[in-house]
C-alpha cells in the first residue's frame, strides 16, 4: 500500500449542513514530530483532484497548496487544522518517505462538519487511524462498504476490469442512491470508483439519482461534466476539435484523408511516453502504408521543454504531425488526465478506441479495423 499520494476522505453522511460549515481536525501522530503530512485528495486519476472545493486556516506550520487541493502540516506531533467546508469532500492524510522514495497512506477515513479527532500510526507498509470521536458519515461509510465488498473484491484499481463487475456495483449503488438520495457517501464512492477503474456508462445513470441538494453541489456539477465528456469521447463518440493556436488545430478534417488516425498525447515529463516512443514509431511504419496516420499532441508551454520535446521527435525519427498544447485546451476537450494517452479515430471521426499507454491493445484494434475494411 505504499505510494507518493496518501489520503483522507472528509465527507459528511448525507451532507445536510450550512454552505462554508467550520471544521477542526486534530490529529496526533506520534514519531512524526519531524515531518511533514498531507491532507487532500487520495490517489487518484481522471482529473478528479479538481472538483474539491474547500478552504484551510493557515499558519507557520499549516500551508495549503491550491493547485492540488492539499493541506500540508509540518513538525509537529500534534496537528490541528481548522477551515471550512461547503458540503462533505474526500481528502487525504499523507506521509512521504525520502528512504523508499514513496509515501504511506491510511484507509479511507471520513471528517464532517465540526471536531475530529483522530490518532493516526505506521504500520508495516501503510498508515491506520484510529477515530476518537464520533462520526455518522463513517457509520455509514462502514456499513455501505461492507456491503459492497463482494462487488469490490472483483475490482482491481487502476488496471483493466470487466465492464459487467462496474455496471454491477453501480446497480447496488443506484438502489443505495434511491434509498438515500441525500449521501455524499454514496456519491464519492461513484468519484472513486471511476478514479481507480476508468469511466463507464451507468455512473451517469447513478448520478441523476442524487437529491437536488446534492446535485446543486460544485463537486457533482464538475464531476457530471467530466462524466459526459469522457461519454462523448470515448469509444464511439466524436473527437473533438481542438484549437491550439491561430494556425494550428485538429479538426473533422483531419481525418477523412486516413483510413484510421492516433492521436498520441505525451509529456516530456513522461517516463513511459519516451520509452514508448521507438514502439510508437515501429507501429507507424508498420501500418502507414495502409492508410493509417499518426498525430501527435505535446502538453508542453514552456520553450525548454518544447525544445526537449522536439529533440526527443527528431531523434527517435518521428516524422508525423506535432502539436504543442500551451492552452492545455487537450484536456478541457478530452478529460485527458494523464499519459501516455493513444486515441484511435476512423476517416469520420469517430473514436474507436481509447488506451493509456497499451500499444499492445491499440495494435490490435488497429489490425481488427483493417481487417473488416
Amino acid at each position: 500500500m505504499k505510494n507518493t499520494a496518501l489520503f483522507l476522505i472528509i465527507m459528511l453522511s448525507h451532507g445536510i449542513f450550512a454552505q462554508n460549515s467550520q471544521f477542526k481536525i486534530e490529529l496526533y501522530a506520534p514519531g512524526y514530530e519531524k515531518d511533514s503530512l498531507f491532507i487532500g485528495p487520495p490517489m487518484s486519476s481522471g482529473n478528479v483532484q479538481k472538483i474539491y472545493g474547500f478552504t484551510t486556516d493557515v499558519g507557520p506550520n499549516v500551508t495549503f497548496m491550491k493547485d492540488f487541493n492539499t493541506i500540508k502540516i509540518k513538525k509537529n506531533s500534534n496537528f490541528k487544522i481548522s477551515g471550512k467546508i461547503p458540503y462533505p469532500q474526500p481528502v487525504a492524510i499523507s506521509y512521504y518517505d525520502a528512504q523508499i522514495n514513496g509515501g504511506y497512506y491510511t484507509k479511507p477515513l471520513f471528517l464532517e462538519k465540526g471536531n475530529i479527532n483522530v490518532e493516526v500510526k505506521k504500520a508495516d507498509d501503510h498508515l491506520e487511524y484510529i477515530l476518537h470521536s464520533g462520526s455518522p458519515a463513517n457509520t455509514e461509510y462502514k456499513a455501505m462498504k461492507a456491503q459492497l465488498k463482494t462487488y469490490d473484491e472483483k475490482l482491481k484499481p487502476f488496471q483493466e476490469n470487466a465492464a459487467k463487475d462496474i455496471e454491477a456495483k453501480q446497480a447496488f449503488l443506484q438502489k443505495y442512491i434511491a434509498k438515500n438520495p441525500g449521501s455524499y457517501v454514496a456519491f464519492w464512492e461513484i468519484v472513486s470508483d471511476f478514479s481507480q477503474y476508468g469511466f463507464n456508462t451507468s455512473y451517469l445513470k447513478s448520478l441523476a439519482l442524487f437529491s437536488p441538494m446534492v446535485q446543486k453541489s460544485f463537486s457533482y456539477k464538475e464531476f457530471k461534466k467530466m462524466m459526459i465528456t469522457e461519454n462523448s469521447t470515448n469509444a464511439g463518440g466524436k473527437f473533438p476539435e481542438i484549437i491550439f493556436n491561430e494556425k494550428e488545430k485538429i479538426s473533422g478534417k483531419d481525418f477523412p484523408g486516413s483510413s484510421l488516425t492516433l492521436v498520441d498525447y505525451w509529456s516530456t515529463t513522461c517516463k513511459p511516453c519516451i520509452q514508448d516512443m521507438p514502439k510508437l514509431v515501429a507501429l507507424y511504419a508498420k501500418y502507414k502504408s495502409q492508410g493509417v496516420n499518426f498525430i501527435s499532441v505535446t502538453d508542453e508551454k514552456d520553450p525548454k521543454k518544447i525544445a526537449l520535446a522536439k529533440n526527443i521527435l527528431e531523434k527517435n525519427q518521428a516524422t508525423w504531425k506535432n502539436y504543442f498544447d500551451t492552452r492545455k485546451e487537450f484536456p478541457k476537450k478530452l478529460n485527458a488526465s494523464g499519459y501516455p494517452l493513444q486515441i484511435l479515430v476512423d476517416n469520420k471521426g469517430t473514436i474507436i478506441a481509447r488506451e493509456m499507454g497499451e500499444l499492445n491493445a491499440i495494435e490490435a484494434k488497429i489490425k481488427s479495423y483493417l481487417e473488416k475494411q
